[in-house]
């Protein structure tokens, strides 16, 4: 229970679920098999996401102190977000936050919380169609004419969501009346409304409030019988169930207000994350390809296996197996950033542009591509892409990903 109302067991409840599911995601391969980098990320958008977000609408904006959520709170999900991105991409423990969310085109935590409070607030100032702006409305839609009929009832200091429920109520059976006019034969009528006061008082109408409204609806369903049609009134789930009580609830133009919306907070998250980038100290190697996020950086990865999208980030991030990363990060046995071949440091681009060695190799494996000799049009395009991994690897500098013979061979 959190009994201080700072929402920490909340926070901790959530990093122990999308923890777990990391960990299970973790399980369907590593860096140098699995499932592909772009499957993994379907997964973690459609499992740890909406468990990371879940109710923080309500925990990040709790109020602590003079900030809506702690600064540790954020760190704590952009550990996990990292993590995931880690695994689905098998990168090195050492590339940056910033640079693994734009490899892997994942909004980072904080305009993820931004965008969810935004579309939350929309979704739930439109959620009943029977009071808008200051003013209150009734509709109904019947699904088997595809015909929709509403009602303006004033404004909601003169009127009720109450009452327009129970309007509601009388148009869909002025609708019934009108299609038994036409000659349209049908033996029972059904009103589905997700308001339950209504229902009852429309069963038991005496001594209940919005009298005028309850006998109209008692005449409407006498004048249906006197024609053979028996009138029932269903409730349905606000939240699930019947299109129709969906769309009676959700006026045309309230669609339209939350589209923008929704495209408003993406448009706007996505500029916060442009500057966030821009200005950011952390993955300047994975800004030198990328200084624009976009979701087209995914189509690197399209047709490659686990092995291959683990070297292809690797590369442009320079966070490598490979001799300059691997002294910078003190590895045993690793006395200098110098290649064997005495000729520079042993870089990505050393190996993949300049060294002697790889040189028939290069030409076998490289060909006459355009931009063959830059680094960035080489790992910016796909089919060039593919071309640089086959070629690192059959190098077999990286250990981390040596091919089997049998499987060079095949």
């Amino acid at each position: 229970m959190d009994s201080t109302l700072t929402w920490k067991p909340h926070i901790d409840e959530t990093e122990r679920k999308v923890s777990t599911t990391i960990t299970a995601m973790s399980t369907l391969g590593n860096s140098a098999w699995g499932v592909g980098t772009n499957d993994m990320r379907k997964i973690y958008n459609g499992v740890a996401v909406p468990q990371m977000m879940y109710a923080c609408s309500a925990w990040s904006n709790a109020g602590w102190g003079r900030k809506a959520y702690t600064k540790r709170t954020l760190q704590r999900l952009e550990r996990l977000q990292a993590r995931a991105a880690r695994v689905m991409s098998g990168a090195f423990k050492a590339t940056s936050f910033p640079a693994l969310d734009v490899e892997m085109h994942l909004l980072p935590v904080e305009q993820q919380i931004w965008r969810h409070n935004l579309v939350t607030i929309g979704r739930i100032g439109s959620r009943d169609g029977s009071g808008i702006n200051g003013r209150i409305g009734a509709a109904a839609v019947c699904t088997t004419t595809s015909e929709t009929t509403s009602v303006d009832m004033g404004a909601d200091t003169t009127s009720t969501v109450y009452a327009g429920e129970l309007q509601g109520i009388i148009l869909a059976l002025w609708m019934a009346l009108a299609d038994r006019a036409k000659g349209n034969i049908r033996s029972k009528i059904l009103i589905y409304t997700d308001n339950q006061a209504a229902i009852r008082s429309s069963a038991k109408p005496k001594g209940k409030s919005g009298a005028c409204l309850l006998k109209d609806i008692a005449q409407r369903i006498q004048e249906l019988n006197s024609q053979g049609l028996s009138t029932e009134i269903w409730w349905i789930s606000v939240y699930t169930g019947i299109q129709g009580n969906e769309d009676a609830d959700r006026p045309w133009e309230l669609y339209s207000l939350q589209s923008t919306l929704k495209t408003w907070t993406h448009k706007e998250a996505s500029k916060a994350w442009q500057r966030k980038w821009t200005s950011e100290t952390r993955g300047r190697t994975s800004f030198r390809y990328t200084p624009k996020p976009t979701k087209k950086i995914l189509q690197l990865h399209e047709g490659l296996i686990k092995r291959q999208s683990a070297i292809l980030l690797q590369m442009r991030t320079e966070k490598i197996g490979l001799r300059k990363f691997l002294f910078s990060r003190r590895v045993p046995d690793i006395t200098d950033d110098a290649c064997p071949c005495r000729e520079g440091r042993q870089t990505v681009s050393h190996v993949l542009l300049r060294r002697r060695r790889f040189r028939q190799l290069r030409r076998q494996e490289l060909g006459s591509i355009p931009g063959r000799n830059d680094l960035r049009a080489l790992l910016n395009k796909r089919t060039a892409a593919a071309k640089a991994i086959r070629f690192m690897e059959q190098t077999e500098i990286l250990g981390q990903f040596r091919i089997e013979p049998q499987a060079r061979q095949s």
